[in-house]
């Protein structure tokens, strides 16, 4: 028999593309980690203006809350409403707050270290 055109068992595993998957998720939890930082840097922020604090303190109540739409222990949808709701915040939070200082934030989340980051978050 040939089996020069035989898939191999790896090939069929797919470990090139789940080490890429693994990668992608690494990217995008450390994108949604570092959008949370933003926002808790915002709340904090003296020059953010009380309306845009409040979009930003409901993001986080959302998040963190036990009450949702839809209930996070439910596979993958549960988790896509919270990300809808952090994109969505962040969009909101980019036209309410001033330019100058959202800049200003997204340069100091990328400077805190993550185990320090949640912390303070806690």
């Amino acid at each position: 028999m040939n089996h020069e055109g035989a898939i191999t068992a790896r090939e069929l595993t797919g470990s090139s593309w789940l080490q890429t998957q693994s990668e992608k998720w690494n990217r995008d939890f450390k994108f949604l980690i570092r959008q949370t930082r933003v926002i808790t840097l915002l709340l904090r922020h003296p020059q953010v203006p009380w309306y845009a604090k409040a979009v930003a303190a409901c993001i986080i109540g959302y998040l963190f809350s036990p009450i949702q739409i839809i209930p996070t222990f439910i596979p993958i949808i549960g988790q896509l409403d919270d990300v809808a709701v952090l994109v969505l915040g962040m969009k909101l939070l980019g036209l309410l707050t001033p330019k100058s200082v959202l800049t200003d934030c997204e340069c100091k989340a990328d400077l805190i270290p993550p185990c320090r980051s949640a912390a303070r978050v806690l």
